[in-house]
């Protein structure tokens, strides 16, 4: 091309040198200029004779395309191809093709194999002549590999007239002479001489970098940092500080960690066939300690325990207690553990300790919620405030006292000093046995026995014990009761209501409107539903009835010094209304009449005893 067509960028600027030394060649990229506005007639005329010719915005992507040729000289021969038209697009015509080779100064074309080719325009390559050797005219390549020898270019100049152009043989020939062996392109190699496009270098063989391996890593299955705390807020936007999740709990057989091994690195290649060697990972191990279990293979860990995890040192271990130093509070959160608790502190105000193991708390529980599994023993008492709930699930409660608290136990309550207020439920025994031990108002019930220094108080102060039924027995009557109660004032709303339209009805002559039918149809449902439900409440009600009746005659409430007046006791279905002070008493069920006699003792079940000796010690 004429210089005056040429644009060049400098891509590196080359430098004289000292004497001759150092001297640096510039690297330049030159590019046809883009015709200016003078020329695009020409352009325009020189693309339809060529057939690239594509008027206003004919392009690929819109729905009407004219058809498109293309001429190429090769060894082979004289090849032409040509295109159909989509949509409203014109046909290539005859005379365009002719007028192309005729340009290239192509005189030995077969016409009438150019006629067939545009006839069929089915896009495939069709010979129209022999290959007439001009070295003056033919096309020229050389090829650049870069320094790194990771890349390969070639750089073509296209033929002029009737020279040929490159086949794909010579580009693999010239990348052979220049040392190119692997990572040849051939793809990209054939689907650029198709193209015919060399204002820009083909990247003809490309080689490969070196991989380094990946390192072996521990992918810790369980959360191992506690330093960062997330708080969620509710529907109403507050934040619940109490939740804090400090604790991660896991089960027996739990996968804890996964060790990913380490990759081997995966050489590099240059297009010369040079090896470019790459590392390989490193390896770690997974450190565990106590409470966990590694796989023969040691790539997996696993929990040995139900328990928390704990992670110190890079080391995961599982331990069956976690031990709060201080109070439970907005510093620790709530508590949820599979596993015992141990509260050095106290458990304040309106926060949660829930274990699957036993609960041990050294100061005092306040307005709380203690649950555990196990045992739950609490050294300096509960003080509730009529709203703190400490409930064992499998086992006892032990406190040194008790106030304005409700407490729950599947087995026994021991609580040395007083149970004041409280409404207490134990499956066995409820204890109160010392110097100042005393039960005195509230709602006491227990499945064996009642034992305590004092029932009730000087003032007459109303104390309800019960015993000879397991209170889950009495709570499931209560609430049946209360649900029958409930049942049976919607069906006396439900009838009052069914009258009113029935009557309605009738005096209307059958007839009511749409909405007082539909009405009448949506009651008469809903007092069937109810009425099968409370009868079946009520044969629920008669069957645990039934069951009571059919229990041994125990059950037994002991005073070791005085049961005051104002103490109300019921022993299954039996009740005596203290009216005198009683001293050193013990009632108990003898046929079907409460019978008083001398005081029994307690007697303790093993451990327990140790565990209130230590409660009234503290």
């Amino acid at each position: 091309m004429d210089i005056s067509q040429l644009d060049y960028e400098v891509v590196e600027k080359g430098t004289k040198g000292l004497f001759g030394f150092g001297r640096l060649p510039y690297r330049v990229i030159i590019t046809p200029l883009k015709m200016n506005e003078e020329h695009d007639d020409l352009d325009e005329i020189e693309m339809k004779l060529t057939g690239g010719y594509v008027p206003g915005l004919n392009i690929d992507d819109k729905k009407d395309a004219d058809g498109t040729f293309s001429v190429r000289v090769s060894k082979s021969g004289i090849w032409v191809k040509v295109t159909k038209p989509r949509g409203k697009g014109l046909p290539v015509a005859v005379e365009a093709v002719e007028n192309k080779c005729y340009g290239l100064r192509l005189n030995n074309f077969d016409k009438a194999l150019v006629a067939k080719a545009v006839k069929n325009a089915n896009g495939e390559k069709v010979k129209i002549g022999e290959w007439l050797p001009n070295p003056a005219y033919d096309s020229t390549m050389r090829v650049e590999v870069t320094e790194d020898e990771l890349k390969a270019y070639v750089y073509f100049n296209p033929p002029k007239f009737s020279g040929r152009h490159m086949d794909y043989e010579d580009v693999i020939d010239g990348l052979r002479n220049s040392g190119v062996v692997t990572g040849i392109k051939d793809e990209a190699i054939k689907e650029y001489l198709e193209e015919m496009d060399y204002k820009k270098p083909l990247l003809a063989a490309e080689g490969q970098l070196p991989r380094d391996g990946n390192n072996a890593y521990v992918d810790y299955k369980v959360k191992i940092d506690k330093t960062t705390i997330k708080f969620e807020e509710d529907d109403s936007g507050k934040v619940d500080f109490k939740n804090l999740e400090l604790l991660e709990n896991v089960v027996v057989g739990q996968l804890l960690a996964v060790k990913v091994p380490m990759e081997e690195g995966i050489p590099g290649r240059t297009i010369t066939n040079r090896v470019l060697p790459a590392k390989s990972g490193k390896d770690t191990a997974i450190k565990f300690g106590k409470g966990t279990i590694l796989s023969e293979d040691e790539t997996e860990l696993t929990a040995e325990i139900n328990g928390q995890v704990v992670f110190k040192l890079g080391r995961l271990s599982v331990e069956p207690v976690f031990v709060v130093s201080g109070d439970v509070s907005l510093e620790t959160g709530n508590i949820v553990f599979l596993g015992s608790v141990i509260v050095q502190g106290s458990v304040l105000d309106n926060f949660e300790v829930k274990a699957a193991g036993n609960v041990e708390v050294k100061g005092t529980v306040q307005k709380a919620f203690i649950e555990a599994e196990g045992d739950i023993i609490v050294h300096q008492g509960i003080s509730g405030k009529d709203e703190a709930k400490v409930e064992s699930t499998g086992g006892s409660v032990f406190a040194k006292f008790a106030q304005n608290s409700n407490i729950i136990a599947e087995r026994s309550v021991v609580i040395p000093e007083g149970i004041l207020h409280c409404r207490v439920d134990a499956g066995e025994k409820i204890y109160s046995i010392g110097r100042r031990a005393k039960i005195a108002g509230g709602l006491i019930r227990a499945g064996d026995e009642v034992n305590a220094g004092y029932l009730g108080a000087e003032g007459s102060t109303k104390t309800v014990i019960r015993v000879g039924v397991n209170p889950k027995m009495l709570q499931q009557i209560d609430d049946l009761m209360d649900a029958n109660k409930l049942l049976e004032d919607e069906l006396t709303t439900l009838r009052l209501d069914l009258k009113t339209l029935n009557t309605q009805k009738r005096n209307a002559g059958g007839k009511l409107s749409d909405d007082k039918e539909k009405m009448l149809v949506d009651l008469t449902s809903r007092e069937e539903k109810q009425a099968g439900r409370h009868a079946e409440i009520s044969g629920e009600l008669e069957e645990l009835n039934e069951y009571m009746n059919l229990l041994e005659h125990k059950g037994k409430v002991c005073a070791e010094k005085v049961a005051y007046p104002g103490v109300e006791i019921y022993i299954k279905d039996k009740d005596f209304k203290i009216r005198d002070n009683y001293n050193h008493v013990k009632f108990s069920l003898k046929g079907d009449e409460i019978n008083i006699s001398d005081y029994d003792p307690p007697v303790f079940v093993e451990g327990s005893q140790r565990i209130t000796t230590v409660v009234r010690r503290r």
